[in-house]
């Protein structure tokens, strides 16, 4: 979905200095400004007093703002006293002259500095008013422009489109004359035009405006203010036109000349607009950043604006509004929905403390709310919105339509859509689509931008043949561009992606013969989009961006599954089994992958992948910031250039690499039966949209097997609920061996079976799936996949050919186990300093004593570690878990169903540092950045593999991540079981491990043990079963502390013979 770009709006909030005619003349009101300039605040005042002892000075206007400027640097939230008290005393005197204009204009500007504008409005009509009665062009055109500033600030653009036009009319019939405020005024005109869609215009103007800047005055105003100003809305026009490289060389002309303002400045009167046009600017930057797909260096670029509101602006200003909903605009589009909420919140309270109507704000916030609401599905609720949003517009603007407006017609339309009201759907996007093309022309970004979300509609409606009519005519548009670079051209390729998934759906549904000819046309359209995809993601340098970006081409990705299944089912072609198995494993799970594959192809040498390294640190890492808000330009570029030269260098001398890393989205699968050996067969089960089919896959051969439609899926959350009926569990139980193995199983010849499951199924435990009906779950032990079958799972069939370097570790066992006892309860009570940040979740947490026990055990057992209650900490794991063949985590685990990256595990307060004492939760994303090589981690923590982020892969959530933090297995839990059950288990499990069982074989025979002695209640699967395991299932080679005592003994006996046969020969020998 294309959301409202209303940064467009804000950017226009470039204001200027209070320059009075005669302001900052002679040498009383420079020195004046020098001595703020360098903070001497003292030293100003005493001159401001001096000068205002002179009722007869014809500066006494003019010090209004000074005077007022130096309160609000002491308090941002001054009343201003002394700036209205000399106010006051100069309309005292009733005099209608130059110094009463003066200060009229002074205290405007100072409230509009303030960001109270709606308190500047009297003093500026009024100053309006005097210049008009003086006679003065100079003041008048000063006084208009200034107003026309005010419209900004209110929202109001009625008021700033008729005082900018005034301004403009008297320097139109005064053209003889030199306008110190004609840049500004002609900006303004610029951004007026954009807004009313008008670009050629608005191109005029920001050229004019230009040009008229004064080219000799090496005042940072003229040099960098002014020019920033001017750059910062024509940015707009370029980025609406799809010219993305002027866009981009605008915004960092933009940022660069403000900061270059900042530097040779100090308490300068438009230092405060400065520091508001650079959160203006990193918004704009932002944009492009998220256009191309690297959402993560927009959120972070967002942030950094955000911090610099925060840093310079008070909450109630439009400043500050402008932040808190760029950074709620940038979490939104990268799906983070909660916390963007929270953002948008703050955004709205923001502005609820603002005076006035602020017609273009409130537009601006209603239209992300609406974003925010279809982005959650709720399609009625966004529908009210942008009709608000509109009705804000129309209020602020009557006449005028904006790009703005374009967009939110453009989300209106496709929510009618989505709640099948198509015809308002149409009526909006064929309105809209007709004011476009009469301002920008047929063929204009935008125009084809309305088309597209008429393609969207027209396909909802199942008008496959308009649908691949406009399609083509959109994509034909596009063919005809030039562009000059290819980030320009990627500027485009999301429309592209999008026109091109509608367009072969379409053809497939108007393809009634679907033939191998017709079938292979549509598959072409999918290729062609593909490379588009590699081609955006060797732009990207962040891996979650790229892991965003392959989850966006999901839907491409399932459709051509569709079409290949069609055409195995029309050819019977085996070679389009493969290609399915190759578009589903190559859709998923793409950073472990990659990970996998640069691990084992040592295609460049060391020190090319250690710079690589570095570059992308630099980058990823640069809009980090504590304090400064800032960011060096040059240094970006100057980095920018650096990643483009280096990748430059790989597609040359390393093209292997670069296509492996940087360009290729589908990896072939190879001789994908040679990774399974003899002994075992691999099941992987995939969805083809709505339909499952389950591959089966051997040393020798793959077969697809379609299973019936009418999957018990329901049955997946029953068989693990103890409170279900035993009846129906066991009901369940043969259900789910009818749908999902019986179709199979006389094709599986082998012991050793593993599973690749999908959605739904990654919460499923097979084993338990029984042939007949069971009476009772005794029955289990004899008579279910477990009783025949060693059942281990993974999540990918490229892991297969995992051929990272087999690690020898010299430490066989680690264990951390904190119980979470009353004692450590009250030992974290009594060390956090303050209630307010007490972790009251960590008090509530059960007590895990059998998890403790079981570390300890085999900790001794096998010659290792165990870290207990207070000691497994987070910090110790960190420090100590590496480089062991078996890492035990016994503790809590809490899944996040919206961020993945946000499960974690808990371990033990540390309430040795009171800075870090609630630093104790292990994050999935913080394990990605971890090396923890082991042949086997154990999480038997509660919830860890529940379901995360989609359905179906939550079971693979913290798994995951450890398999790509070095883990070569994982056995983990899909729900959370009894925690002594889970010791029990995992007693015998290490048993069979220490005889030289595979890790699949030593879980099965522990968990038959388990079932042979356990009574009642305890027999349930949910008490149980949970516990699986994922990745490589070779054995483990232990050592047992008895080992070591044995040795020590037959050494000790040893020495004892030797030394009993040398004494009896030198006995011998003396006799």
């Amino acid at each position: 979905m294309k959301f409202t770009k209303s940064h467009v709006l804000v950017s226009i909030l470039c204001i200027v200095l209070f320059c009075s005619v005669n302001a900052q003349q002679g040498d009383v009101l420079d020195k004046i400004d020098s001595l703020i300039a360098t903070n001497d605040f003292v030293s100003a005042q005493l001159i401001l007093e001096s000068e205002m002892d002179n009722p007869r000075s014809p500066l006494l206007g003019q010090l209004v703002y000074p005077l007022g400027k130096m309160e609000f640097l002491q308090n941002p939230e001054t009343d201003f006293i002394k700036a209205l008290d000399l106010y006051a005393q100069i309309d005292s005197r009733k005099l209608r002259d130059t110094i009463a204009y003066g200060a009229n204009l002074g205290m405007g500007i100072l409230y509009i500095d303030q960001g109270t504008p709606s308190k500047a409005q009297k003093f500026l009509r009024e100053a309006n008013s005097l210049a008009k009665e003086l006679g003065d062009i100079h003041r008048m055109v000063e006084s208009e422009f200034h107003l026309s500033e005010l419209g900004i600030k209110l929202g109001d653009f009625s008021l700033l489109i008729a005082h900018t036009d005034n301004a403009l009319d008297l320097i139109q019939k005064n053209d003889s004359r030199n306008f110190p405020l004609a840049p500004r005024i002609y900006n303004y005109k610029g951004a007026l035009m954009h807004f009313n869609a008008k670009p050629d215009s608005a191109d005029y103007y920001f050229k004019k405006a230009i040009n008229a800047l004064d080219k000799t005055d090496n005042d940072p105003e003229q040099t960098d203010y002014l020019p920033g100003t001017i750059y910062g809305n024509w940015f707009m026009v370029k980025q609406s036109s799809g010219n993305f490289d002027e866009a981009m060389r605008f915004s960092l002309k933009t940022i660069n000349h403000y900061n270059a303002f900042l530097n040779k400045t100090n308490n300068h009167p438009l230092t405060e607009k400065v520091y508001g046009n650079l959160i203006i600017s990193y918004r704009n930057l932002g944009s492009l950043y998220s256009d191309l797909g690297e959402k993560e260096k927009a959120k972070r670029i967002a942030m950094l604006g955000y911090n610099h509101a925060k840093k310079h602006f008070l909450k109630n200003t439009i400043q500050y509004f402008g932040a808190a909903l760029m950074v709620g605009e940038s979490l939104l589009y990268n799906n983070d929905l909660e916390k963007a909420k929270i953002y948008l919140e703050e955004a709205k309270s923001s502005l609820n403390s603002i005076k006035g109507e602020n017609y273009s704000y409130q537009a601006n916030l209603y239209g992300v709310l609406g974003d925010l609401a279809y982005q959650k599905g709720n399609y009625q609720e966004a529908v009210d919105y942008y009709h608000r949003t509109l009705q804000a517009y129309k209020n602020s603007n009557g006449q005028g339509f904006s790009q703005n407006e374009v967009y939110i017609n453009i989300n209106l339309a496709k929510s009618y859509s989505n709640l099948n009201e198509y015809a308002e759907g149409i009526r909006i996007i064929n309105n809209t689509l007709a004011e476009v093309i009469s301002v920008h022309g047929t063929d204009s970004y935008l125009a084809n931008e309305v088309r597209i979300a008429k393609v969207k509609i027209i396909f909802d409606q199942k008008d496959y043949k308009g649908t691949i009519e406009l399609s083509n005519q959109i994509l034909g548009s596009y063919k005809s561009q030039s562009f000059n670079s290819i980030i320009s051209e990627e500027f485009f390729s999301p429309n592209q992606l999008r026109l091109l998934i509608y367009l072969t759906k379409a053809q497939y549904e108007m393809d009634t013969v679907k033939t191998v000819e017709s079938l292979s046309e549509i598959t072409n359209v999918i290729e062609n989009a593909i490379q588009r995809i590699e081609r955006k993601k060797s732009l990207i340098t962040n891996e979650d961006d790229i892991n965003v970006l392959l989850e966006n081409s999901r839907e491409l990705f399932d459709f051509g599954k569709k079409v290949y299944r069609k055409l195995f089912d029309v050819a019977g072609n085996k070679k389009y089994l493969e290609k399915i198995i190759e578009l589903h494993e190559s859709s998923i799970y793409h950073r472990i992958r990659t990970r996998l594959n640069l691990t084992e192809n040592k295609l460049t040498p060391e020190n090319i992948r250690v710079e690589e390294e570095l570059l992308r640190k630099k980058i990823n890492s640069f809009f980090d910031t504590a304090e400064e808000t800032q960011f060096n330009v040059e240094d970006w570029k100057a980095y920018v250039k650096e990643w483009d030269e280096y990748l430059s260098k790989l597609k040359t001398e390393y093209p292997q690499y670069y296509e492996l890393k940087y360009s290729t989205v589908l990896t072939p699968l190879g001789n994908l039966q040679k990774n399974i050996d003899g002994l075992s067969t691999a099941v992987r089960y995939l969805f083809i949209e709505n339909k499952l089919v389950a591959f089966i896959i051997t040393n020798d051969g793959m077969e697809m097997v379609s299973l019936p439609s009418n999957l018990p899926l329901d049955c997946i959350a029953n068989i693990s609920d103890y409170r279900k009926n035993s009846s129906e569990v066991f009901e369940c139980l043969s259900q789910l061996y009818k749908a999902l193995w019986k179709p199979i199983q006389n094709k599986i010849k082998t012991e050793n079976v593993i599973i690749f499951p999908d959605q739904e199924l990654f919460n499923l435990n097979f084993e338990l799936l029984t042939p007949e009906k069971i009476n009772s779950f005794e029955d289990l032990a004899n008579n279910s996949l477990l009783a025949k079958h060693n059942i281990s799972y993974n999540y990918s069939l490229l892991l297969l050919d995992d051929k990272r370097k087999a690690l020898d570790f010299k430490d066989d066992f680690v264990a951390y186990a904190p119980t979470f006892d009353e004692g450590m309860k009250r030992a974290y009570k009594i060390a956090i300093n303050d209630s307010i940040n007490i972790d009251k979740t960590y008090l509530t947490l059960l007590p895990q004593p059998f998890s403790a026990a079981i570390a300890e055990r085999f900790s001794k057992r096998f010659g290792g570690r165990s870290f207990l209650n207070q000691e497994a900490s987070k910090n110790i794991f960190n420090k100590t878990a590496n480089e062991h063949k078996i890492i035990h985590i016994g503790t809590h685990a809490e899944s996040n169903n919206v961020n993945p990256e946000l499960s974690r595990l808990v371990f033990a307060k540390n309430i040795s540092d009171t800075t870090l004492i609630n630093d104790n939760y292990l994050y999935t994303y913080e394990i990605y950045n971890q090396n923890l090589n082991s042949k086997l981690a154990i999480l038997t923590a509660c919830e860890t593999g529940k379901p995360s982020y989609q359905p179906g892969e939550g079971m693979i959530s913290l798994a995951h991540a450890f398999n790509y933090a070095g883990s070569k297995s994982i056995l983990t839990s899909l729900w959370q079981i009894d925690e002594q059950s889970s010791a029990e288990i995992l007693d015998n499990f290490y048993g069979y491990l220490e005889n030289g069982l595979p890790k699949d074989m030593a879980l099965r025979n522990a968990k038959l043990d388990y079932l042979n002695h356990a009574e009642g209640r305890t027999l349930h699967p949910q008490y149980w079963a949970g516990l699986i395991l994922m990745g490589d299932t070779l054995p483990i080679e232990l050592s047992s502390s008895m080992d070591n005592y044995w040795l020590i003994s037959i050494g000790l006996l040893l020495i004892v013979v030797v030394f009993l046969i040398i004494w009896k020969r030198k006995t011998s020998g003396s006799l």
